[in-house]
């Protein structure tokens, strides 16, 4: 199933159900999310508790999830949550932007993910990265300047602090980094989470 937002892996998906089951909105026998924290207007608190929703069902708004956005919360009022660090108003989103936002998959965090815009839209998720993704994604194999282009200027010391003593490229971190791409101009951005 394929999701304007989301791009990663589908074992990067949150509450993904690790064996095909029934979806108990169609019927289905499939891939399904638990539904215990999504939006369903058709089951009840109770319901939801053991109830699970297919990627068609997810598609078709049978079922929602709230995304915890830069700007704000999204839930299914739409943005209705606005943060207020934010140094200026928010854009204002298309309707069918924050539809197509909460019919897409919630990422695996250690806390809770925050979903990253640019070009006043959301960014697609493309998964967790490693230093060796910077690398690999990176001009001329410059991982740590990629790094420092996607990330904020508060948490850029976390590359320089991960390398180990005497050794002069960054293996690897006690840390998730979550990528995220612009659909509009391509720009990489990201955001750390520990546990």
């Amino acid at each position: 199933m394929q999701f304007r937002y989301f791009a990663a892996p589908p074992d990067e998906m949150s509450g993904l159900c690790p064996e095909e089951l029934s979806c108990s909105l169609c019927g289905t026998v499939g891939p399904c999310f638990r539904l215990e924290y999504a939006i369903c207007p058709e089951l009840t608190d109770q319901q939801k508790e053991d109830a699970v929703g297919c990627f068609d069902c997810l598609r078709k708004g049978r079922f929602e999830f709230w995304h915890d956005t830069e700007i704000g919360l999204l839930d299914e009022n739409g943005l209705t949550h606005v943060y207020k660090h934010n140094k200026q108003p928010p854009p204002e989103f298309p309707e069918s932007s924050l539809v197509e936002l909460r019919r897409t998959p919630r990422m695996i965090t250690w806390q809770q993910g925050l979903w990253l815009v640019h070009c006043n839209d959301f960014m697609t998720y493309l998964g967790t990265w490693d230093p060796k993704d910077f690398y690999a994604n990176a001009e001329a194999g410059d991982g740590r300047s990629l790094f420092f282009d996607m990330t904020e200027p508060e948490y850029q010391h976390l590359w320089d602090a991960s390398i180990r003593e005497g050794e002069n490229r960054l293996e690897s971190w006690q840390a998730e980094y979550y990528a995220f791409r612009c659909n509009h101009c391509g720009k990489l951005r990201g955001n750390w989470d520990c546990d």
